[in-house]
């Protein structure tokens, strides 16, 4: 009864051997669980990824995905049992950074009780293609200033915003989503220029977004003709 409710019962920790892993590669590690007073049947461990993704009313947590790791298994009173893990990081999964976090999600699933869970904190790093553009806007001169999740037509996004070097491209901010493709990434551009004349009386910026596909071929080449590629279509929609 006491297990039921919490008390006494098993004890899960997941122990993560790279907090740091680039997406396309996989967290590692072992999840520990420890019996409490009484025996008790696991039906299953799962593990999965979860952010936060900004709401009309604040914020709320989303499960990226969850799959089970370990089997049912039958779990004796202080007995610790030891299942070795690795987890791929999808494409898709936000980047940390300022404005976003990323989290290991553990937990069991024991018949008749409380299921006990864990949380890590990961390091999640880009994918050698978003690596690439990151790369390309830093060398214009713009400086990565934050991120935000947003749930965008039907899925999880996360949005980068950069700041322009100073007096450069009329330009307060410039942001930018990344969504892999077929080699290569679709991006979404938003370029929020300052307005100028008698515009300034009314609103002092204007937003204009366009979407193109950055291909496998460019990427290829590198962060500096991807920065000939970013600069053009930031010029684009001035």
């Amino acid at each position: 009864m006491m297990a039921a409710v919490g008390v006494g019962g098993a004890s899960v920790d997941a122990q993560v051997q790279n907090t740091a892993v680039r997406i396309g590669e996989a967290v590692t590690g072992v999840i520990v669980i420890r019996g409490g007073a009484v025996d008790q049947r696991v039906e299953r461990i799962n593990l999965g990824l979860a952010t936060r993704y900004r709401t009309d009313d604040g914020y709320a947590t989303h499960q990226l995905f969850k799959q089970q790791v370990v089997p049912a298994f039958d779990l004796r009173p202080g007995e610790t049992r030891e299942f070795p893990f690795s987890l791929p990081v999808p494409a898709g999964t936000p980047l940390t950074l300022p404005g976003t976090q990323v989290w290991l999600a553990t937990d069991a699933d024991i018949a008749g009780a409380m299921d006990p869970g864990d949380q890590d904190q990961l390091q999640i790093l880009p994918s050698r293609e978003q690596e690439t553009l990151i790369t390309a806007a830093q060398q214009l001169g713009f400086t990565l200033s934050g991120s935000e999740v947003e749930y965008h037509h039907g899925q999880i996004a996360q949005e980068l915003s950069f700041r322009p070097p100073y007096g450069q491209y009329r330009v307060s901010e410039i942001e930018m989503m990344m969504f892999p493709q077929a080699g290569g990434l679709d991006v979404i551009l938003e370029v929020d220029r300052r307005a100028t004349g008698m515009a300034s009386l009314f609103t002092s910026e204007f937003e204009q977004r366009g979407r193109w596909h950055l291909g496998a071929g460019t990427l290829a080449q590198g962060p500096a003709a991807v920065a000939r590629e970013l600069e053009a279509r930031i010029r684009a929609l001035l």
